[in-house]
């Protein structure tokens, strides 16, 4: 494994460069399946890396759980503005789902889901308990990175816009409401074994990308976020991983 988390590394350091000096979201040129195919190529470290520590069944259905729920959540929020509160998507991000959402979002979430779990289980512990606090809080800060930097990339809109870089408080309300419960069924199927490092590993890639695009938008605080989340992200991914 140790070839291939260095390979990882490689890649966390090319997309914050690509972000940082090529990538453009206002390109016309660029064609809409692009986006698409990066969300899903970013996601599937993760995915395989849960499949082979839980095995296909249970692996394939917490994928499908937790890819089909949050996307019906994020629809009824776009059509009623709960939980997260007024937005719309302004990208062509793929056919929607309910006429409301991209498909792609499902793979966007995700991965900073099983991300966040993963490291809130190498910090706190796997107990009920512990992992679903802490896993909410990393959840979090993972937002405040992401937000911000989606919200200046155009992809989606706040209707009333917000105070944290045009995010409105409502969305981390939200964010913590959806992250009890989706943290929560992550446990009751995956159990309570330690989590291993690399079901992290799509986190760190989008940690890296969004750090990048950030840090050349000059939007301050986010960046050092998103890098000091990146860092701390490495030795979770990079350690040994628990027996089966």
């Amino acid at each position: 494994m140790r070839i291939t988390r260095a390979a990882l590394l490689l890649v966390a350091l090319a997309l914050f460069l690509a972000a940082f000096l090529v990538v453009r979201f206002d390109d016309p040129g660029v064609p809409p399946a692009v986006p698409a195919v990066f969300l899903v190529a970013l996601a599937l470290p993760s995915y395989i890396a849960l499949v082979r520590w839980l095995g296909p069944a249970r692996g394939i259905a917490l994928l499908l759980i937790l890819s089909i729920l949050p996307l019906a959540v994020e629809g009824y929020a776009v059509a009623t503005g709960i939980p997260y509160g007024g937005f719309t998507y302004s990208a062509d991000l793929g056919y929607r789902a309910f006429g409301l959402v991209p498909w792609t979002v499902a793979f966007a979430y995700l991965p900073m889901l099983l991300g966040a779990v993963t490291l809130a289980g190498t910090a706190a512990g796997t107990s009920w308990t512990r992992l679903v606090p802490a896993g909410v809080l990393v959840l979090l800060l993972v937002d405040l990175v992401i937000d911000p930097a989606v919200v200046h990339a155009g992809l989606w809109v706040w209707t009333d816009g917000g105070a944290y870089y045009g995010v409105p408080t409502s969305n981390f309300a939200g964010w913590v409401l959806t992250g009890v419960v989706y943290i929560a069924l992550f446990r009751l199927i995956a159990g309570g074994r330690p989590i291993p490092g690399t079901v992290a590993a799509s986190l760190l890639l989008i940690l890296a990308f969004w750090t990048g695009y950030l840090t050349r938008s000059g939007l301050a605080i986010p960046a050092l976020l998103g890098a000091a989340l990146a860092v701390g992200t490495v030795p979770v991914v990079f350690r040994d991983e628990p027996p089966a």
